[in-house]
């Protein structure tokens, strides 16, 4: 899925942007902080901007993670791998 595409039907908030490539990780601060979806998603990014950190979300194949996902896959939900890095 395009990330423009993906951006347009989510309401991420303004500290958030979708990660457009791995390479953009390198050299940059990110640290992982959590992988989420749904309202707990929401929560976390709103925490973490009131904090003054910055995130970059990559999107998941829910299929394809090891773990109890079953929820977000019946639900349909999307998954998101969350970086954090403090605002610049």
């Amino acid at each position: 899925m395009d990330g423009s595409e993906t951006r347009g039907k989510i309401n991420f908030p303004p500290h958030c942007r979708l990660l457009a490539g791995r390479a953009e990780l390198g050299g940059g601060g990110w640290r992982e902080a959590v992988v989420s979806g749904g309202d707990h998603l929401k929560r976390v990014l709103g925490e973490y901007g009131e904090l003054g950190f910055e995130c970059l979300l990559e999107e998941l194949d829910t299929e394809a993670l090891e773990g109890c996902t079953e929820c977000f896959k019946s639900g349909g939900e999307r998954m998101y791998r969350v970086y954090v890095r403090p605002l610049r």
